[in-house]
């Protein structure tokens, strides 16, 4: 894989995590209060079960959907930093590939994916880095080299 989509990947594992812990509590909460409470927590525990259960299932489903457009996207975002990785050290990275980046952060921050603009900014910036460095190699005032 690349850096992007094993970034996403670590943060999916945490998210999950987290999400299961929340839902842990939540269940150690309700048993806790049906064995101190007794009748009344049990009738709210069964009446509220099914509503709960139903809404744990659209978060699942809704992190599920968020967690696959963020890994395409990253994995996208790797492919293409795969095609501009230069073949010699002083082959140019090309600025239609930044542009297609950039812009695709654009439409993810307004169709409010926060966290995949952001990993797409991070790769347009990785790209421009790697830009100037190469046009640093290859400046003649420098020789041809790169300031260290």
């Amino acid at each position: 894989m690349g850096e992007y989509s094993d970034r996403v990947k670590a943060e999916i594992v945490s998210d999950n995590v987290t999400r299961k812990f929340l839902y842990l509590i939540f269940a150690v909460i309700t048993v806790i209060a049906v064995f101190l409470l007794g009748g009344f927590a049990t009738l709210v525990a069964v009446l509220g079960l099914g509503p709960v259960l139903v809404l744990i299932v659209v978060i699942e489903i809704y992190c599920r959907i968020q967690n696959w457009r963020r890994l395409r996207a990253a994995e996208d975002a790797d492919a293409d930093l795969d095609k501009l990785k230069p073949k010699i050290s002083t082959e140019a990275v090309p600025g239609n590939i930044i542009h297609k980046l950039r812009s695709r952060a654009l439409e993810a921050q307004d169709a409010g994916e926060p966290y995949l603009a952001a990993d797409l900014r991070l790769a347009v910036a990785t790209l421009e880095r790697l830009d100037r460095e190469a046009a640093l190699a290859r400046s003649p005032a420098l020789g041809g080299r790169a300031a260290v």
